[in-house]
């Protein structure tokens, strides 16, 4: 939270705005989505009544079309930043022609904003892919079924997604 509320107020980077830097953030984390898939989603892969997004086979990491479903107040806030927008345009990447390669150097700046260390006592890093860590720890705070989890996840054995990307967030044991 202390990392997308510093963002949203953040100056330009890479291109972004630090609200466009937060929608990014937030969406990645709710999602689950890689940095690849973002950087290639184009505004015409969202469906906002049907509150899902389209990533093509092309760019999934399973080589074959995936949906992931979205969350109604995210939607409509990303629907609000592509306001204007052709539907071929990328969807992230701010005044660039999409999201930089250098992720992880964009969120590291961000964590500083926030006093928050990108590598943490235990040594792991909190770059961008983190945030699809973030994704599995959520929703096992939240007591989504295992399965629900491992689809949302997109991954194809369920010890994936409990061992590797699922965490216990501070105070749960």
């Amino acid at each position: 939270r202390r990392l997308l509320e510093t963002t949203a107020k953040g100056q330009k980077r890479f291109g972004m705005t630090g609200y466009e830097r937060y929608i990014l953030y937030r969406f990645a984390a709710e999602t689950g989505l890689r940095a690849n898939e973002i950087r290639n989603l184009t505004v015409g892969d969202f469906d906002f009544d049907k509150l899902r997004v389209t990533v093509k086979a092309g760019y999934s990491n399973r080589r074959r079309e995936d949906v992931q479903p979205l969350r109604p107040d995210t939607a409509l806030l990303l629907k609000e930043s592509f306001m204007g927008k052709m539907t071929t345009v990328k969807a992230f990447g701010g005044t660039r022609k999409q999201l930089t390669k250098r992720t992880s150097d964009m969120i590291e700046a961000n964590l500083a904003d926030a006093g928050i260390p990108y590598v943490d006592d235990a040594g792991r890093y909190a770059d961008f892919h983190s945030l699809r860590h973030a994704t599995g720890s959520l929703l096992a705070a939240c007591e989504v079924h295992p399965k629900i989890a491992q689809s949302i996840m997109r991954h194809s054995d369920i010890n994936l997604t409990m061992s590797r990307y699922t965490h216990t967030l501070t105070g749960q044991e």
